[in-house]
């Protein structure tokens, strides 16, 4: 089993895995309309995440991280060649939500490994909310998390 993590404004502990945020705006790896819930494979990766993309604000919200388990068997982990030219880029580039998009409507597999942006050397976890094995997905912990007030400058 993989444990990976997913940190969430405390408002959304009951739907920490509901996919909703990347429905409604997309992310790297998903355009609009397309559900998935984002992981991380640490707290540390999870909570980087978030302040790339929240900024000095996180420090003043309530957040909660969950921890979510997730059979290794269901995780697809592409070879980084499939990985489309791109996938990296800043902002993020149609090239990834197009990855992103065939593999949910694929159904292939549950979640899939990828490379963070931020660090390329560890895993995001992208986890496809409409898969028909989602009840395979555990959240074993949801706890209040804050960020160190230092990072708010």
């Amino acid at each position: 089993m993989a444990i990976c993590y997913r940190i969430v404004k405390s408002q959304r502990a009951a739907t920490v895995l509901d996919g909703e945020g990347a429905r409604l705006a997309g992310g790297r790896w998903n355009p609009a309309g397309v559900a998935l819930a984002y992981l991380s494979d640490s707290r540390a990766l999870a909570a980087l995440e978030i302040f790339v993309h929240w900024g000095r604000q996180a420090t003043g919200l309530k957040w909660v991280l969950a921890a979510v388990e997730i059979p290794d068997r269901m995780i697809s982990i592409p070879d980084p060649v499939e990985l489309p030219e791109g996938w990296d880029s800043l902002p993020s580039s149609s090239v990834s939500r197009k990855f992103g998009a065939e593999w949910a409507d694929s159904l292939g597999s549950l979640a899939i490994a990828l490379p963070s942006a931020i660090i390329p050397e560890e895993k995001i976890l992208l986890l496809n909310v409409g898969h028909p094995d989602i009840s395979e997905v555990k959240i074993v912990e949801i706890k209040e998390f804050q960020f160190d007030r230092r990072l708010g400058g």
